[in-house]
């Protein structure tokens, strides 16, 4: 489909810069016009630039072609973080891919795998009962209402970690054992 000049130039005033038109309307192998700069022909050095940064496009999108189709994958159905779009972007943009940027790609992928996301659904349905355990055991240690509250708040919160992360840290473990053991030791006083 070909666009009319006009309508494009029009288009281009309103959504893109100068630097962005350029390049929209360099289909022909002959000298480019911007017509944002008054027609003067854009820069060779811009030219040059700009063939460099397709060169690093196909390059990212040949070397990291699985991890390309992985992110690509994740972003479209929607399970991206930004943390993973920025990756995405920076494949898909021709950004210099380092080692670190690589490992990060890779843990994305990992997480994002069947096998590991199997492996947190059942450590979550392992986890949430026990939660609530210890919630039940908090109410009916009849404790004053501003304990309560700080302890819903705080078990609230390890519920929210472990819908999010799929995990506890040992430390978190060790202060649900902790309330578990504290609330029963009071249900058993009461008693």
């Amino acid at each position: 489909m070909i666009i009319p000049y006009k309508k494009l130039l029009n288009y281009c005033k309103k959504k893109l810069d100068t630097y962005t038109f350029s390049f929209v309307y360099s289909v022909m192998n002959k000298v480019i016009l911007n017509p944002l700069l008054d027609n003067k022909p854009v820069s060779p050095k811009i030219l040059k630039e700009h063939e460099e940064h397709k060169k690093r496009i196909a390059f990212n999108k040949k070397t990291y072609n699985k991890e390309y189709k992985e992110l690509k994958f994740l972003v479209e159905v929607k399970k991206a973080d930004d943390f993973t779009v920025s990756m995405y972007l920076a494949i898909v943009d021709g950004r210099k891919i380092t080692k670190k940027m690589l490992q990060a790609i890779h843990k994305i992928i990992k997480r994002n795998s069947f096998a590991e996301l199997e492996k947190k659904r059942l450590e979550i349905e392992r986890l949430i009962p026990k939660v609530n355990l210890v919630r039940e055991a908090l109410h009916k240690a009849n404790y004053h209402d501003t304990y309560v509250w700080r302890s819903e708040e705080f078990l609230t919160s390890i519920e929210v970690q472990i819908h999010k992360w799929g995990n506890l840290s040992p430390k978190q473990k060790l202060a649900l054992n902790k309330m578990y053991k504290r609330f029963n030791k009071k249900i058993a006083n009461n008693a």
